[in-house]
């Protein structure tokens, strides 16, 4: 592992553990080893990275312009990786570029972005399921709520049906946050169901402590 990769990958650590500021350091740093590398595949994914701290910052402030960071980083890794044709990139781009469109409510722009991710997504896999859910997110806050729905539980079934094939602690990030997703979306349309699903999150949750990104998220869903 070069020293690029290995701060890359303890930036992912601290941005789970929810201390931004020191993941911010490392993926920095991460991002200027990659690029006196030219190793250009690398730069556009650990900008992704760079858009999930960013992501997080706005999820837990509030404050808008780090939602507007995320947005150029999702953009500026969707732009190397679409010139240098690197097909491999491409389908989580466009995830990212989804992601970035539902922290502004441009839901439409989402659901173009997350049908493109998973259209292009090679395979089966509990992280397609993931993906296929946050598109029916996108779908039901557009307004198609039945079919959003739908494709939430069927991304939720995917993740359950794959889990085997990857790393607990994902599959439990990947399973509470669609049980979350569902939780929320309902809790207005069906209260009852809202409230299963959100018990059912909070049940992984509590399982694991690695999970403080969703424990916040967690805490702030009220029902």
């Amino acid at each position: 592992m070069t020293r690029s990769e290995k701060l890359h990958v303890e930036a992912e650590e601290l941005r789970e553990q929810g201390r931004f500021a020191e993941a911010l350091v490392k993926i920095n740093d991460a991002l200027a080893g990659y690029q006196a590398q030219h190793d250009q595949a690398k730069v556009s994914e650990v900008l992704q990275s760079r858009f999930l701290i960013y992501k997080h910052l706005f999820l837990w402030s509030g404050d808008i312009a780090y939602a507007f960071l995320a947005r150029s980083d999702a953009r500026s890794s969707f732009d190397i990786a679409q010139e240098l044709a690197l097909s491999e990139v491409l389908p989580s781009v466009y995830f990212r570029l989804g992601e970035a469109e539902m922290l502004l409510a441009h839901f439409k722009e989402a659901v173009a972005n997350y049908q493109k991710a998973v259209e292009s997504y090679p395979g089966e896999s509990a992280e397609k399921g993931d993906w296929r859910y946050h598109w029916g997110e996108a779908l039901y806050r557009s307004g198609y709520k039945a079919e959003g729905k739908k494709k939430i539980l069927e991304g939720l079934a995917e993740i359950q049906k794959n889990a085997d094939h990857r790393e607990a602690f994902l599959i439990h990030v990947w399973e509470s946050g669609a049980f979350l997703r569902l939780a929320d979306l309902l809790r207005e349309d069906d209260p009852d169901l809202a409230k299963d699903y959100f018990q059912k999150a909070k049940k992984i949750i509590d399982a694991d402590d690695r999970l403080i990104l969703r424990k916040k998220q967690l805490d702030q869903l009220i029902l």
